[in-house]
Order: structure tokens, then C-alpha cells, then sequence
């Protein structure tokens, strides 16, 4: 079960916005080792994402370009208890867990070309 709630959400120049994810799957869980032979699995208890969206003027089209601007990952252990994607990586979502790029694709605020 995941109950998410928009923790913020700006506007002007651009649209910014918060979402927080509580996670009760015990099969959310993330590699903390860095190593995909040595993998060291922790659960995660909740996932904050943050959206940017920005209008591009091109010719006589408008496009909307949404970016993923931070992913924060809160850790069911005692001395882990927050990971982050490393901004290099917000762009890669072939980088991410598969479960934890399902979910930032879902829970796309609406008018930024996903579900809300």
C-alpha cells in the first residue's frame, strides 16, 4: 500500500512540486553497497520526489518539459537512515529501481504528462 501527499507545490517561472510516498511493501527496498554482486538491501519506508516543469516556446509550439529535480529515500535502518539519487542520475530512470521509476511515472502531478 502507498499513500502519497503533495508536500509543495510553486509556480512562476516554472512549476515546482513535492510528493511523498509512504511505502508499506516490504519488496521496496534499496542496494546500499553500490554493488549489484554484494547487494545490501534495505527496506524504504517512504520516497520524496520533486518535479520541475517548464514551458518551451518553439516556433509556434508549446511544449511542456518536466524534469525530475531530487529523489529522497527514507530507510528502514539504524544507520542508513536517508539515501539520495545523486543529481547526475535524476535524467537516468533506467539507473533507478524499476519499482522506484514505476512510481515517479505514476505519481507525475497532472499537467506534467503522467498520473496523479
Amino acid at each position: 500500500m502507498i499513500a502519497s501527499t503533495v508536500i509543495y507545490e510553486r509556480t512562476q517561472p516554472f512549476t515546482e512540486t513535492g510528493v511523498r510516498l509512504r511505502i508499506d511493501d516490504a519488496s521496496a527496498t534499496l542496494n546500499v553497497s553500490g554493488d549489484p554482486n554484494n547487494p545490501k538491501p534495505i527496506r524504504v519506508t517512504e520516497l520524496a520526489i520533486s518535479y520541475k516543469a517548464a514551458e518551451t516556446h518553439t516556433g509556434g509550439t508549446t511544449e511542456t518539459v518536466v524534469e525530475v529535480t531530487n529523489i529522497t529515500y527514507r530507510l528502514d535502518h539504524d544507520d542508513h537512515k536517508v539515501a539520495y539519487v545523486h543529481p547526475t542520475h535524476l535524467d537516468q530512470p533506467h539507473e533507478w529501481p524499476t519499482w522506484v521509476a514505476e512510481l515517479v511515472d505514476h505519481y507525475r502531478p497532472s499537467g506534467m504528462g503522467g498520473a496523479q
